[in-house]
């Protein structure tokens, strides 16, 4: 009970410190010359805050993760599930082939659909936003995948049983998601020390219509329940980021070459909905039927691995 009492302790401050340190954040970087290193700042200054305050949540959670596993005396990755595999190149390659099977035939099947449409030019468009998209990919799977399959799960795995430790660990994924800041906060134009918490109070303020949440919900309950199988089974994260970050590019890029053409958007369901999240998440039978079938896939790609053991770290 101390150790979850911790890990709430964790989650606020987290919120309070990044909540406190965006406004620091962007009348800092307002300061910088906006020709720094080749106009980047520049970009970086024309942010809205909102953005300036969801990176300083990100940077919160890695900063302080490390006082929290010191305090749960997690010393290593073994004692969290994480072994390594000794075959992180095999493990990528499962689950970018899985992640690029399930978004070919997603995406297939939603332009055979009529559910979504090209876009005109659409190939000019993704050779100049193919670079941000695989950055973007690689960076947010590395980073989901430590957090919510290293050290979430690894820390449930080790005080419940693991069919509910990866079940719960999925829910607070699919969950966190829904978590939406909005994109327009009070003092926005010259924030003050409040603006984050004032933005923190709209959290999940914007969800969207119950039938197109739970199946969105269901969509990102599945896939955390995959990608917590395959690091249980492998011992590793690389088979979880690489179908994660194949799943974020594919959505990612279908999202610049093609658009929702439903009205009403609910139009289609239970077979496609509007995407959630940004766009990020595919909502419908056919979405979650595709990603089972790529978590099928990595089943039988992965069936003959041995399970790592998971080293207990005793009674805390």
């Amino acid at each position: 009970m101390r150790s979850l009492g911790k890990i709430f302790l964790y989650l606020l401050l987290v919120l309070i410190g990044g909540a406190l340190a965006a406004p620091l954040a962007w009348h800092l970087i307002q300061m910088l010359p906006p020709h720094l290193l080749g106009g980047l700042i520049g970009k970086i200054q024309g942010m809205p805050f909102h953005r300036y305050l969801s990176r300083s949540l990100q940077v919160a959670a890695i900063l302080l993760l490390v006082p929290l596993l010191w305090s749960l005396r997690i010393r290593s990755f073994a004692e969290l599930g994480l072994h390594g595999s000794g075959r992180p190149l095999k493990d990528l390659m499962v689950g970018l082939f899985s992640g690029a099977f399930c978004i070919l035939l997603l995406e297939s099947a939603a332009l055979y659909s009529g559910a979504f449409v090209l876009h005109p030019g659409w190939s000019t468009g993704l050779m100049g936003a193919l670079p941000r998209l695989l950055l973007t990919a690689a960076v947010v799977a590395m980073l989901e995948e430590f957090l919510f399959r290293g050290v979430l799960l690894g820390f449930f795995r080790q005080v419940m049983v693991p069919s509910v430790a990866i079940i719960l660990s999925a829910m607070i994924f699919a969950g966190v998601h829904f978590l939406n800041l909005p994109t327009a906060v009070s003092g926005e134009a010259s924030p003050e020390w409040w603006s984050g918490l004032s933005a923190l109070g709209s959290l999940g303020s914007s969800l969207p219509p119950l039938p197109v949440l739970g199946w969105a919900f269901a969509t990102l309950v599945v896939a955390g329940i995959i990608l917590a199988w395959m690091t249980v089974h492998t011992g590793s994260l690389w088979a979880a980021i690489g179908l994660h970050g194949s799943w974020i590019l594919g959505q990612q890029t279908f999202n610049v070459v093609a658009g929702f053409r439903v009205q009403p958007p609910e139009g289609l369901l239970p077979l496609f909905g509007p995407p959630q999240c940004h766009g990020m998440v595919p909502v419908g039978l056919i979405p979650l039927g595709a990603l089972l079938l790529a978590g099928f896939l990595a089943v039988i790609l992965l069936r003959h691995r041995r399970q790592p053991p998971l080293y207990p770290l005793g009674n805390r």
